[in-house]
């Protein structure tokens, strides 16, 4: 399976839209709180983006599956979400240094093994000030594409010890629990 096809089965339907904005509560919060200029790194569905759209003056998104771009395009225009998406490449991003506020994704950097989990940051460090991020825990349920690496907070701070990070903080849980968040953030400052 790849990218295009997996968000063509799973559709962004008002209910999922809302249950994401809800899921990902602490994250967005703390991206809405570092900048009015904004960097997604891995589009997705588009609706963290679109979200973030009604409450910052610009947001760009990126990723470089052209099939993942045009779904998330439809969901902004459903949505009537302001999110520029653009075609590119997470190791090789086409925008000057310091470019943006804050650079974010979510669901994105346990894809990649830690030699290119470093280099993703030091890249999107380049352009923003602010590397904000979120993966799915060593709680979360399953592995949605399959090669997902479900890790506890402080193997992600072993992986992450090169970079200054200012907060690493559990969030989420499928029903509510407090005590197996699904997700995990990291802030990461240059």
């Amino acid at each position: 399976m790849n990218w295009e096809q997996y968000y063509k089965e799973r559709p962004l339907s008002l209910e999922r839209y809302i249950n994401s904005i809800w899921e990902h509560k602490p994250l967005l919060i703390e991206v809405a709180s570092n900048g009015p200029n904004l960097l997604e790194v891995g589009t997705g569905t588009g609706a963290l983006s679109i979200f973030l759209s009604y409450l910052v003056h610009n947001i760009i998104s990126i990723d470089n599956n052209d099939g993942v771009l045009e779904r998330a395009r439809e969901n902004t225009a459903h949505l009537k979400g302001r999110v520029a998406f653009v075609k590119a490449d997470a190791l090789n991003l086409p925008f000057a240094d310091e470019s943006f506020d804050v650079c974010f994704s979510q669901g994105f950097f346990e894809h990649f093994a830690d030699g290119d989990t470093a280099k993703l940051l030091k890249e999107q460090l380049r352009v923003s000030k602010i590397v904000l991020f979120s993966v799915p825990s060593f709680w979360y349920p399953g592995q949605d594409f399959g090669d997902e690496r479900l890790m506890e907070k402080e193997d992600w701070l072993r992986s992450l010890a090169e970079f200054k990070l200012e907060k690493s903080i559990y969030y989420g849980g499928r029903k509510g629990s407090e005590v197996n968040p699904s997700e995990i953030y990291f802030k990461v400052i240059s």
